[in-house]
């Protein structure tokens, strides 16, 4: 019997690529989760990184230097274009851990905008970050509306012993 090479993804229930060992009969249940609330405000988007940091410490840093560029990106799209940077309004991160993967979750409190990949110009001063992330990241993607929204990306790798 074949190993599968693709898997669901358990928040969209899209058919995604996924590790070898996530495809295995068990489940995509992810070995343990980290979860972390910040309030929706710009100032936060370095406490992010931090506390993302301290998490990933068990990983080398090319790894963390990937993770933290992309929930900078992440955080800060979600204070800027949801309902996370209304007064209560807060960005939470979760990062579940699997077998040779990472999977980091940015959860906010909704818009009516949906994330979107965009081609700009060379010239343009913004929309470039979600591309940055798909590029950079092995998975990535988003499920949710205007009660919340959760943005997510995997990055393979398992911690340096």
């Amino acid at each position: 019997m074949s190993t599968p090479t693709r898997g669901v993804d358990p928040y969209s229930k899209q058919v995604i690529p996924v590790a070898e060992q996530l495809t295995s009969s068990s489940s995509l249940s992810p070995l343990s989760i980290k979860c972390g609330c910040f309030e929706g405000d710009f100032i936060q988007v370095p406490n992010c990184r931090s506390w993302l940091r301290m998490i990933l410490c068990d990983y080398d840093s090319a790894f963390r230097w990937i993770a933290e560029l992309c929930v900078s990106e992440l955080a800060a799209n979600a204070i800027a274009h949801t309902r996370s940077s209304w007064i209560g309004g807060v960005v939470w991160l979760r990062v579940e851990f699997y077998p040779s993967m990472v999977r980091v979750v940015v959860r906010d409190n909704g818009s009516e905008q949906t994330p979107t990949v965009r081609d700009v110009g060379a010239d343009a001063v913004g929309g470039r970050g979600l591309s940055l992330v798909q590029s950079m990241a092995s998975g990535f993607g988003h499920q949710g509306n205007y009660l919340g929204r959760e943005v997510w990306f995997d990055l393979e790798g398992t911690p340096e012993t």
